[in-house]
């Protein structure tokens, strides 16, 4: 299939912002909202406040409980300063990182924190775009030591990005730190509107999968010409025995299954890869590097919110896959002919039932 397919522009230089609704004085869900209906192949526009109208007693809402750490620390080498800007955990035990100043990054550099003493990193090899492939000794003290001491340094939310007001880049029901960049499809509800949907008989479930360099532009940029020979990279996710258990009797029940963003759809279609539709699933602890697009066939996930992605993205394939390339396209078409929409990570969502 050709990337090119999923080709749009974005218009208005607003189109993207960079700070979450909270900092623009704004409520968490009053963004728009357009709704794909596949069953009926209707888009309709609304606002997020509304989404409590689309869900069904005994639906089940499963969110990705994962938070944004922040991604950069102070190192040295002796008495010369460096800082260390993390951007992805490697199922190996390693991490992607980038080096400033860029010419002290050598392999074998050794760097300790001036933070936390016990805290190494080595430079292992270099990757493409002058990153590096590092080991963090002791590697149980990263991220303790980022959500700590860590600020956010060098990419798209550091003009934005205050150590002093977290809460505004991470969803109400955030408590598992280890992401690089936000699960951002969670920030839309706020604690009334979930309490809402929480009484009106909607079930929910939590995972965790931390988002790392799936987010990076560069990585969930398309460059191929073909969609099937985009490669994208692991994460980690967790779903405890209890989350399994909800999935599982939703599945046998035959209860809509809900996933919160593109996150918790790789989460969910992994659990299942290898089962036939409609089999329990199992608590897992390990990486997925799930790549959806069109043709892939879907077991567990019965509807989706997403927010609203870049064109030629691994995020707009994912959708399309899921609801149909034309039917997904159309709405976009719809969004642009529309206007006033915006895009990304605090842009508005869509919801395909």
């Amino acid at each position: 299939m050709k990337t090119a397919d999923f080709d749009f522009n974005i218009i208005g230089e607003n189109s993207i912002p960079t700070d979450p609704v909270e900092l623009r004085g704004r409520r968490r869900d009053s963004g728009r909202m357009i709704v794909l209906d596949r069953s009926t192949a209707t888009i309709e526009h609304t606002t997020f406040s509304n989404i409590c109208n689309y869900f069904r007693p005994g639906d089940l809402l499963v969110l990705n409980d994962s938070y944004m750490l922040s991604n950069t620390l102070s190192f040295s080498r002796g008495s010369e300063p460096a800082q260390v800007l993390v951007l992805g955990h490697e199922s190996d035990g390693t991490n992607i990182v980038d080096i400033t100043p860029a010419q002290l990054a050598r392999p074998g550099l050794t760097l300790t924190s001036t933070d936390d003493g016990e805290l190494t990193c080595a430079l292992l090899a270099p990757y493409p775009d002058e990153l590096w492939k590092a080991r963090f000794e002791p590697a149980g003290r990263l991220v303790p030591t980022l959500d700590r001491y860590g600020w956010r340094s060098s990419d798209e939310l550091a003009s934005s990005f205050k150590r002093t007001a977290p809460a505004a880049y991470r969803s109400i029901y955030a408590k598992t730190p280890g992401s690089f960049e936000i699960p951002s499809a969670g920030l839309h509800f706020s604690t009334e509107l979930l309490s809402r949907i929480a009484e009106k008989g909607t079930e929910i479930a939590y995972v965790t999968l931390h988002v790392g360099a799936t987010e990076i532009l560069a990585v969930r940029h398309i460059s191929e010409e073909e969609v099937e020979n985009h490669k994208v990279r692991e994460e980690f996710f967790e779903v405890s025995a209890e989350a399994a258990a909800q999935i599982s009797r939703a599945i046998a029940e035959r209860r809509r299954i809900i996933a919160v963003g593109t996150t918790v759809m790789r989460t969910l279609e992994t659990l299942a890869v290898n089962n036939e539709r409609g089999t329990a699933v199992q608590a897992q602890s390990t990486w997925t590097g799930l790549y959806i697009y069109p043709g892939f066939q879907f077991k567990v996930v019965d509807a989706l919110l997403t927010n609203l992605h870049r064109p030629r993205s691994s995020h707009i394939v994912l959708t399309a896959a899921f609801a149909g390339k034309d039917f997904v396209m159309r709405s976009y078409a719809e969004i642009v002919e529309k206007g006033g929409y915006e895009f990304d990570m605090f842009g508005d969502s869509m919801l395909i039932l």
